[in-house]
């Protein structure tokens, strides 16, 4: 199976993100909330259901045990099929006769409780009918389950390793996601890290000029706010030092308040970002002018080579497109972005952190979709 073939990246790309919402909305209790969230997974099952149909030859035996199937095997052998009229229940029996097919034949999971899902988004669809909290967080758990074994048995994958970045629309950003991504294809875990900064800095550079994120943003630091007091004193007396005391703390204080301005602004977890942030081997600075420069993020290399396991960055990865993405709803992130020589910045990048370890090579991990 072929999975550089756009089309294809593009829907698996689209079928994470559809669980990735539901999950996010899963997690509130208003009955718009509920319905999005249960939509979302119905969704995100019947595209890749159609995805799988589509990628593979048309099955014609329907073999296996009946109870695989929700209608006759024996009238599916000789019904046409046309995957764009075809609904929920026609297109997990094409699936389920795909899989039979292969070379060592697989059942389908879960088959009652997607059955279940299914109904459940009708219901909320056309009757205004509200799952529960309790059934919503069972579905998420089981959609969850069913993708990854449904991505395993047709691609070779599972869903956390299907790449986002096909679907973000900043043509330099989406770039510079992509150089992260063959980054981590070719285990270059520390470029990877810092190509990933790169291309969320890039974004957020473009987001921070459109958001409008209060008062204290635009507005000079307060450095000589206090300096007619400190002209007219002893410049040795203890007023003096008060003053040069309080002349700090009043900058000090609006760096914080405009560093949680942005945060606020721009939709920024301190938690998460943090973490992000410590993960980074190096730290992307752009000119007013446009030009990068790498500056030394402080860590040490080789210890931040043993954090950057598959898992830290799978959720690297993720964190950063998933903020792009919202940027990007947001109308936030598509203007604005600095132009950037991606191919000088990541030589610059490499020369920078590679060659600075001695760490033997990081832990075995499993393969990752490529990006495009």
């Amino acid at each position: 199976m072929n999975l550089e073939e756009t089309g294809l990246l593009n829907r698996l790309a689209l079928v994470k993100q559809l669980y990735s919402h539901a999950a996010e909305h899963g997690r509130s209790s208003t009955t718009i909330d509920k319905i999005i969230a249960i939509t979302s997974l119905d969704h995100a099952v019947e595209m890749l259901l159609e995805g799988v149909v589509q990628a593979f030859p048309v099955p014609t035996r329907f073999d296996g045990p009946s109870h695989l199937y929700f209608g006759d095997p024996n009238r599916l052998r000789t019904q046409t099929f046309q995957v764009e009229r075809a609904g929920f229940f026609r297109l997990w029996d094409q699936v389920a006769a795909i899989c039979q097919e292969m070379p060592e034949p697989q059942p389908m999971v879960l088959k009652m409780e997607m059955r279940s899902l299914h109904l459940a988004r009708n219901e909320a669809q056309h009757s205004i009918k509200v799952p529960s909290s309790e059934f919503l967080a069972e579905m998420l758990s089981a959609t969850r389950t069913f993708l990854d074994h449904l991505l395993k048995v047709a691609f070779g994958i599972t869903l956390r390793q299907v790449s986002e970045a096909l679907l973000v629309q900043t043509p330099p950003v989406r770039q510079a996601l992509e150089m992260a991504q063959s980054a981590l294809g070719e285990d270059r875990r520390l470029l990877f890290a810092g190509l990933l900064r790169l291309a969320f800095t890039m974004a957020q550079a473009g987001a921070v000029q459109k958001v409008q994120v209060g008062r204290f943003l635009g507005v000079e630091p307060p450095v000589s706010l206090l300096q007619a007091a400190l002209d007219e004193v002893e410049p040795r007396s203890g007023l003096a030092t008060s003053l040069t005391g309080l002349q700090e703390y009043l900058v000090h204080l609006h760096a914080e308040l405009t560093s949680l301005s942005l945060e606020l602004g721009l939709g920024l977890e301190r938690k998460e970002f943090s973490r992000f942030a410590l993960l980074t081997p190096a730290v992307p600075f752009i000119e007013a002018d446009g030009r990068l420069r790498w500056l030394d993020s402080g860590q040490d290399l080789d210890w931040l080579a043993t954090q950057l396991t598959s898992d830290a960055c799978l959720w690297m990865q993720e964190y950063a497109i998933r903020k792009i993405l919202e940027w990007e709803a947001e109308g936030l992130a598509q203007d604005a972005i600095p132009a950037i020589d991606l191919e000088e910045a990541q030589a610059e990048l490499a020369a920078l952190v590679e060659g600075q370890t001695r760490t033997a090579s990081p832990e075995p991990r499993e393969p990752a979709l490529a990006a495009g």
